[in-house]
């Protein structure tokens, strides 16, 4: 049987309003991506992936509500009839003489929405002025109408993000919710060059990083130390000896997988893994148990813990990107926490791949 090339994977369809007439000029995109196009004047559209996988497909219009479909392309493409309904309009609040209050919460928000890493610093959010704030009970809540439009400048995108819910607490509990585009941005030879180095950086311990080693079973070769986790009595417990991922992981067909665990603890740290690689250091059933504090001191900057509260397992595709009804079923604390709209990398993304020739 051939193999399949990326553009026989197509998402195509028609997108209609509440009478059935064909809408001209929808965005249509896949969330995580640079994959977006238009629909023609009678209302069709069609999207190339690139090979089977989850996609969280988006039609935007203005005077709509935003429509989403999660699809899952396996042999063969999709085509999908989207119907459109009319977006009531909102009219905000507006409060004279607020205009400190609102400096104050677009402060907030920008450290909470771009995270605080050095890519998040270079992150410019250009169109701030859409951002409608509210306040409740020590609550800051953020939403916004259209795309808010971010340059990343350290790793060489703009991003349109659709902003769906923002929540913050005193308590500094922060949750945000949205879809979003990217678009490379212009720049000379050697922006593009530390662009590509910015990038590598960033996605070398991501979690998409992570999940792509989970989905081939290669998290040590990777450079992940991935342990299991227990809590009881207000403390962590860990095995010490890494996880042996055939025992989580189950392979749905060739496109997907189910990634089944209760609590894991992941570094990223490729010197340590190089050395339990060589020394066959492999989990067993009764390791010697670590017992940690969950009141210990701040986890190193590559320490992630990843717990999932879905009996059945998350589904995972080849790309790292987990199929949008278990997303929410994630507890992540740690690392990645940190990283958030400014780290984000589209599905796209592939390291480059190091070749050596001798001399």
């Amino acid at each position: 049987m051939r193999a399949k090339s990326q553009s026989e994977y197509t998402i195509s369809g028609r997108v209609t309003n509440e009478k059935q007439k064909p809408i001209s000029g929808a965005i249509v995109f896949i969330d995580g991506s640079q994959i977006a196009t238009a629909t023609d004047n009678i209302g069709r559209f069609e999207v190339n992936a690139p090979g089977p996988g989850s996609y969280h497909l988006l039609v935007k219009m203005m005077g709509y509500a935003v429509v989403s479909k999660d699809v899952m392309l396996t042999g063969k493409s999709i085509n999908l009839d989207i119907s459109l309904t009319i977006k009531p309009i909102i009219l905000h609040e507006v409060n004279i003489g607020s205009d400190k209050n609102w400096a104050k919460n677009y402060a907030i928000f920008k450290k909470e929405f771009l995270g605080t890493t050095v890519n998040a610093r270079a992150c410019e959010i250009l169109n701030p002025e859409i951002i409608n704030f509210s306040t409740s009970k020590r609550m800051l809540y953020a939403d916004a109408d259209d795309f808010l439009m971010i340059e990343n400048k350290k790793l060489g995108y703009r991003i349109k993000y659709l902003l769906k819910t923002f929540e913050h607490s005193a308590l500094a509990r922060t949750s945000y919710s949205g879809d979003v585009i990217f678009e490379e941005l212009a720049g000379t030879e050697y922006q593009k060059q530390e662009w590509a180095k910015n990038r590598l950086e960033t996605y070398n311990g991501s979690m998409m990083h992570f999940l792509r080693a989970v989905f081939n079973n290669v998290t040590l070769n990777e450079g992940f130390v991935t342990n299991q986790m227990y809590q009881s009595n207000g403390k962590h417990y860990y095995n010490p000896n890494p996880i042996k991922f055939d025992t989580l992981v189950t392979a749905i067909n060739t496109s997907f997988v189910s990634f089944k665990f209760t609590g894991l603890r992941i570094v990223y740290d490729p010197v340590k893994a190089t050395a339990l690689m060589a020394s066959d250091h492999t989990a067993a059933a009764n390791s010697h148990i670590i017992m940690e504090d969950i009141s210990a001191p701040e986890k190193t900057a590559s320490e992630s813990e990843l717990i999932l509260s879905l009996k059945g397992g998350a589904v995972v595709d080849a790309a790292g990107r987990v199929f949008s009804g278990y997303l929410r079923s994630f507890l992540i604390r740690g690392a990645w926490t940190y990283k958030r709209v400014g780290d984000q990398l589209p599905f796209e993304y592939q390291p480059p791949v190091i070749t050596f020739t001798k001399p």
